[in-house]
């Protein structure tokens, strides 16, 4: 294999997983963010004692996180790896090359050093035997020096980068001995947090006859929210009149034009129960049936409005605190679970517009709505 060979194959891979890796460590470090943020709400949810349940939930997502991070770290330790046995590579034919170039460069020296003791170039150049032969001459010397000056170069620029790789090396080492350490860290971390959820989820077995009392009011409660809202978006369905229609297919496109596009409606969380129809996460033979999806953020968090609209319904329900349902053309997103709410019924919201704040517990509960067919918001949230 020729040196260009050599360099290309060793090199552009270097590049490429470099920028791959720091993809990775980007990731890396967001996957952490978001691990801090659910010990924060561990913690917030041991304090305000919401339930073994969310103590739970909180725990899975934890976990989730922690493998993810797990992953991420496995992934970066074989880069490194990999980029390491490609430079060594790279570091012996290098090596090989600045030896080879070394070696022609001092015999360069050695022959423009005899020439000078032996002849001068004047002397050399008057000796020619006629106009032809003194242009080769000269551009004999002139081409000898170029030579010679673009071999030193090259040697300059090889021992250069050599120098640079070792220093590359040395780094990569370094992060490979500290993503150990962390890759360590973790899994004595994802153990002990293992060990809590097997805890708590016995604890939660031991209460299953409690447990299914609340759920049995959950569902009514849910079923009573469900109600509220579809009289809500019939009474709004009703009222449009016929020079409205243009405005709500107007409206209609310009939210449809966001799918997968809009921003959460809290600042930050954590989905910990999704759309549909899901098992209980303990209880067996049990069914959990969300019309949206429930997140789980900090204390007193302030809600926004996703997209421009009006709203259509505002009233409070025993276990959803206050409710509130915007109108966008034919689309409804509904926010509940808001101890608190700074606008009111009629009035007109625009995009990213506080609506009011999440109680102490940390939960809020968002559905999106097509008239009168349930969407799931992940579908539609950035």
């Amino acid at each position: 294999m020729n040196v260009f060979k050599i360099l290309f194959l060793a090199l552009f891979p270097v590049l490429l997983l470099g920028q791959s890796r720091e993809e990775l460590e980007n990731e890396r470090l967001d996957i952490i963010q978001r691990i801090e943020f659910t010990s924060k709400i561990l913690k917030q949810t041991e304090k305000n004692k919401t339930g073994a349940l969310d103590i739970l939930n909180s725990l899975e997502n934890q976990i989730s996180n922690r493998k993810k991070v797990l992953k991420n770290i496995t992934k970066q330790i074989e880069q490194i790896n990999k980029r390491s046995e490609e430079n060594n590579v790279l570091l012996d034919s290098l090596k090989n090359q600045i030896t080879e170039i070394r070696e022609k460069y001092n015999q360069l020296l050695r022959i423009n050093y005899i020439q000078s003791l032996t002849k001068n170039k004047f002397l050399f150049l008057i000796s020619s035997r006629d106009w032809e032969d003194f242009i080769d001459k000269k551009r004999y010397l002139r081409q000898f020096g170029e030579f010679t000056k673009e071999k030193l170069k090259d040697l300059e620029n090889k021992e250069a980068y050599l120098n640079k790789l070792i220093s590359d090396i040395d780094k990569e080492k370094k992060d490979l001995e500290a993503l150990k350490t962390d890759e360590k860290l973790n899994l004595e971390l994802l153990e002990k947090e293992k060990k809590e959820k097997k805890k708590i989820f016995k604890k939660i077995r031991k209460a299953e006859r409690k447990l299914r009392d609340k759920l049995k009011k959950q569902k009514r409660e849910r079923e009573k929210l469900n109600r509220n809202i579809e009289e809500a978006i019939v009474m709004s369905l009703r009222g449009v009149k016929n020079n409205d229609g243009e405005k709500a297919t107007g409206t209609n496109k310009n939210f449809e034009s966001n799918k997968n596009k809009l921003n959460w409606p809290v600042p930050r969380g954590y989905i910990y129960s999704h759309f549909g129809k899901h098992k209980h996460p303990v209880i067996k033979g049990v069914y959990i049936f969300n019309n949206g999806i429930d997140i789980r953020t900090e204390s007193g968090a302030s809600v926004q409005a996703l997209f421009d609209g009006e709203i259509v319904g505002l009233m409070h329900i025993s276990g959803y605190n206050w409710m509130m349902i915007i109108k966008h053309g034919d689309y409804y997103t509904v926010y509940s679970k808001l101890e608190k709410v700074t606008v009111s019924k009629g009035d007109k919201v625009t995009k990213g517009q506080t609506l009011g704040n999440i109680g102490e517990n940390g939960q809020f509960h968002f559905e999106i709505w097509h008239k009168k067919t349930k969407l799931d918001p992940e579908n539609w949230l950035r």
